[in-house]
């Protein structure tokens, strides 16, 4: 028995310092090797901790510009000076070419995203986020290789009636007057929700 306790510690250590400093997006062997987009949703790997990883990589290749799809709505340009906020789901013909930085949690939840990985990536900051290198031309919206359609969106935090619901709350942090407006917003949108839900059961 405390041979076997002595090999668990052991285990733990050695599994902590291969995680080292990336402990937030770490999967164990269960995982079997599969990547955290496959496995988790929401914030179970991203909550944009790993922005000054991102800017490590941004020095490294020398870039004056990086596209940037986070998972959270702070100001990415405070830690990214040349980040410009993305919406991988609706790529422009001008972002060919160039880097994306989409978190994990945008690949296959936050966003519909895995168009993506038909392209050369890296992994940053344990799995948290992935660089991609676009294509000098974008797929058109659903062809077998692009972005997806409208239809097929998904949309942060499943919040859908606002766009891009990320700026919503990213304009309430840099302008704390809009969030009253935004909070009634929210709510007559859930009342209409649930008025529609409640007709739609009783002409049943």
């Amino acid at each position: 028995m405390t041979a076997l306790t002595l090999l668990l510690a052991i285990t733990s250590v050695v599994t902590a310092a291969r995680a080292y400093p990336y402990y937030f997006p770490f999967m164990n062997s269960l995982s079997l090797g599969r990547p955290g987009y496959d496995l988790f949703n929401d914030s179970n790997l991203d909550w944009n901790q790993n922005l000054p990883e991102v800017e490590r990589f941004v020095q490294l290749y020398g870039l004056n510009r990086v596209l940037i799809d986070e998972y959270g709505f702070s100001d990415p340009t405070v830690y990214v000076p040349e980040a410009q906020l993305w919406n991988c789901q609706k790529p422009s013909p001008s972002d060919a070419g160039e880097w994306a930085i989409v978190s994990a949690g945008m690949i296959r939840d936050g966003h519909n995203c895995r168009w993506l990985l038909q392209y050369p990536h890296e992994t940053l900051a344990g799995g948290s986020m992935y660089a991609f290198q676009l294509a000098s031309s974008i797929p058109s919206p659903g062809s077998l290789d692009g972005p997806p359609l409208p239809q097929d969106y998904r949309e942060f935090g499943g919040f859908s009636g606002f766009g891009d619901f990320r700026l919503v709350l990213l304009t309430c942090v840099q302008d704390p007057y809009q969030l009253e407006p935004t909070m009634h917003r929210m709510k007559k949108m859930q009342e209409e929700m649930m008025a529609a839900q409640q007709s739609k059961k009783s002409k049943k």
